[in-house]
């Protein structure tokens, strides 16, 4: 996909309104459904048009994978580790069969089961193990009544207090209730009293994040496979410029696109 036009962006701004407007005013049903997403045997849908779309459906209630953060792809998942090191094709490769580091099989063996499997190197939504990760960030964030990332003995108790609804104990449905919250059970309020909203930026903010570059640039990077395009950048600390160039055919060279904040 070709860059935007910077002058070309605020152009466009008046149709992003209207069309924010709109949405707003039509009946859930009508945004419902996701646009086509990309696959092999489909047309690719841009990444700008995917997160646009994204953006005026859901706003900060955006997930995961929203838009144009899809999972991760790799030459290296659990298929090509099976093919090579599960000797006795039963579905798990041991440390045995790995014969590399105590250290490697730890990074691969995600939950410390003592074997690698495809669950381990699962990074989609649908894992059990990012969807177990999402589930106790979201609870720590209730916990957190001050957000300053940290849970206090105090916070930690006012939880059970909460949970436990004037007993001292907790019961097998208690934990449930505070593990997974429902309408019965509303998250705790946040400071200054109000009930904890959907966090996150506004539907506008986001838009203008957009167009602007802010969370993301129009232009996508290469597809898995293809070779890595050319460019020159100055050091974090400015004192020098590093070509990507200069490192070909001498030694291997990771590329992280992406944005860190």
């Amino acid at each position: 996909m070709k860059r935007l036009c910077p002058g070309f962006l605020p152009a466009l701004l008046p149709l992003v309104i209207a069309i924010t407007a709109a949405q707003s005013a039509l009946s859930p049903p009508c945004f419902a459904a996701d646009p086509p997403r990309r696959s092999p045997s489909s047309a690719k849908v841009p990444e700008f048009a995917e997160m646009l779309w994204a953006i005026l459906r859901d706003g900060a209630n955006m997930g995961p994978d929203s838009g144009w953060f899809h999972p991760s792809e790799s030459r290296y998942e659990w298929s090509w580790l099976a093919t090579r090191f599960d000797q006795n094709k039963d579905g798990v490769v041991t440390g045995d069969e790995l014969k590399g580091s105590a250290r490697l099989f730890r990074a691969l063996d995600r939950d410390g089961d003592g074997a690698v499997t495809d669950e381990d190197l699962d990074w989609s939504p649908r894992s059990r193990y990012l969807q177990g990760r999402a589930l106790a960030r979201g609870r720590f964030a209730q916990m957190d009544r001050n957000g300053n990332g940290r849970v206090t003995l105090a916070e930690w108790q006012q939880a059970f207090e909460q949970a436990a609804n004037g007993k001292k104990f907790l019961t097998q449905e208690d934990v449930a209730a505070l593990l997974y919250p429902t309408p019965a059970h509303p998250r705790p309020a946040a400071s200054g009293g109000k009930p904890a909203g959907p966090e996150g930026p506004s539907r506008w903010t986001l838009l203008k994040g957009l167009f602007t570059g802010e969370i993301g640039s129009s232009t996508e990077g290469p597809n898995l496979g293809q070779e890595a395009p050319p460019f020159t950048l100055e050091t974090h600390d400015k004192s020098r410029r590093v070509s990507l160039a200069q490192f070909r055919g001498k030694k291997p060279v990771v590329l992280v696109f992406g944005s860190f904040t």
